[in-house]
């Protein structure tokens, strides 16, 4: 009898320990939504079905802090803030608070501080940017990319969107003059011509049209201690997230001009 009490109670206290342990783990655990790119460098990229880049190298320093672990669940966009409205993730990064604001509408959203600023603009060639907004009529982007300064312009059939699934075959359609001009990030571009344009005719963002800055965060509904975690490894480590937005050329969107068309910013 005593043998079998001796049992039941090892069996009880194993039970209990291997509960312990899971929800330990379950606790540590964080499903982080992120934009599904395919290649978005320097903020991110995916090759061989692993996330990495600028994004992936914060977010994981961020994680060996607090001796976490972070799962990225790559989605597409609407559906990515659908799951963090939901709770199905526990965060989403990049995020902003002008972003799709409809699908967050009667839900409160809770952002971190801002961790790297963004342009999106017109890439042109240099020998162009002379030209007004009215000589604008064709504009190329990425594929599930949205041109909010020219939407209006889209409309109303006066400037034409060819899309591509690569800055390559965009870059290539400017420089035989297929399209005026490049809605994009800056330093996606920026990093893009380095690698495979440094040859080419030179381009660059045309600050005298529209274009959007602004800022990225971290954002979450159902975890908000974890933004409040973030923000203070964004305090803690202010020179190391310093270092690798200067490893990624990741510039700030306040050393353009303070008079270029700057809209509110959107995605």
């Amino acid at each position: 009898m005593l043998t079998f009490r001796r049992l039941l109670v090892g069996i009880f206290l194993f039970a209990f320990f291997a509960s312990t342990n899971i929800s330990a783990e379950q606790e540590n655990h964080f499903v982080i939504g992120v934009q599904a790119f395919a290649d978005y460098a320097p903020y991110s990229t995916f090759k061989n079905g692993e996330y990495q880049g600028f994004n992936r190298e914060l977010l994981d320093a961020f994680a060996n802090e607090y001796s976490y672990e972070f799962e990225y669940r790559a989605l597409p966009l609407k559906r990515l803030y659908r799951n963090l409205v939901s709770g199905e993730i526990d965060a989403k990064y990049p995020d902003n608070p002008s972003w799709t604001q409809d699908l967050k509408q009667g839900r409160e959203v809770i952002y971190s501080d801002p961790v790297v600023s963004f342009i999106d603009g017109v890439i042109m060639l240099d020998e162009n940017h002379d030209k007004s907004r009215e000589a604008l009529a064709t504009i190329g982007m990425i594929s599930g990319f949205t041109p909010w300064p020219f939407l209006q312009d889209i409309k109303t059939n006066t400037v034409t969107v060819y899309e591509a699934n690569n800055m390559d075959a965009l870059i290539k359609m400017l420089l035989t003059n297929r399209i005026d001009g490049i809605y994009t990030n800056a330093a996606v571009f920026r990093n893009r011509i380095k690698l495979a344009f440094e040859s080419a005719p030179s381009m660059s963002l045309n600050t005298s049209l529209p274009f959007l800055a602004g800022t990225r965060h971290m954002s979450s509904v159902s975890r908000p201690d974890l933004v409040i975690q973030f923000n203070q490894f964004l305090e803690n480590h202010a020179s190391f997230v310093e270092s690798l937005k200067q490893q990624y050329g990741l510039i700030n969107a306040s050393l353009l001009h303070s008079n270029t068309q700057n809209i509110l910013e959107k995605q």
